[in-house]
């Protein structure tokens, strides 16, 4: 059993096992809290299309530096994305939404939202049940992507074709749920990849 410590208060709270946590830190020095999450995996299903959930795809990531859930959600879906682009398939059993701060997994938000903008950091030991092929693809988004932040991922996909497609006739801060296109997605990476 995991404990979340709040140093304000000198409490101790158990919350149950996890893997993730984050740290807040007041503009009072010393006023630190530690937070811990439940982690949790999809189960596969045989209807399901897409090899991975969305939480082994960021688990992946946060694996390799903690970010903001802003930043995990872009990678994500560059990841959903480049694999509908390279490979012609689905890698993740999920769709991502037109959200006012660009694409994201309602499924993946629900899980991390108590972290709001804090880091959300991995921690325990890591079990990659990610083909190497896939592996590879995830190398090449995090080498692309990874040294970004969440604001910027933000900016860029606001400048693509395929979260502006999904956003059409919405208002600039209004909300939408409209999932972004597999085929635009497919077709607007690849032609960067290609150059047309």
């Amino acid at each position: 059993m995991n404990e979340t410590v709040n140093s304000r208060r000198n409490r101790i709270i158990s919350t149950g096992s996890s893997n993730y946590y984050t740290t807040v830190t007041s503009a009072v020095p010393g006023n630190e809290q530690v937070i811990f999450v439940n982690s949790f995996h999809e189960m596969k299903k045989a209807e399901d299309v897409g090899q991975y959930s969305i939480y082994e795809i960021a688990d992946w990531f946060l694996n390799k530096r903690s970010m903001t859930q802003k930043k995990m959600q872009k990678l994500c879906y560059y990841a959903q994305a480049w694999c509908y682009a390279l490979k012609n398939k689905r890698l993740i059993r999920t769709d991502f939404q037109a959200w006012i701060h660009g694409p994201v997994s309602p499924a993946l938000y629900e899980k991390f939202k108590s972290f709001g903008y804090d880091t959300i950091k991995f921690t325990g030991i890591y079990n990659c049940k990610i083909d190497r092929e896939d592996i590879s693809l995830l190398e090449d988004v995090w080498e692309t992507y990874g040294d970004q932040t969440g604001n910027s991922l933000e900016a860029l996909t606001h400048r693509e074709l395929p979260w502006i497609e999904a956003r059409r006739g919405y208002a600039e801060n209004e909300r939408c749920t409209v999932a972004i296109s597999p085929e635009t997605m497919k077709k607007y990476y690849k032609s960067i990849y290609t150059g047309e």
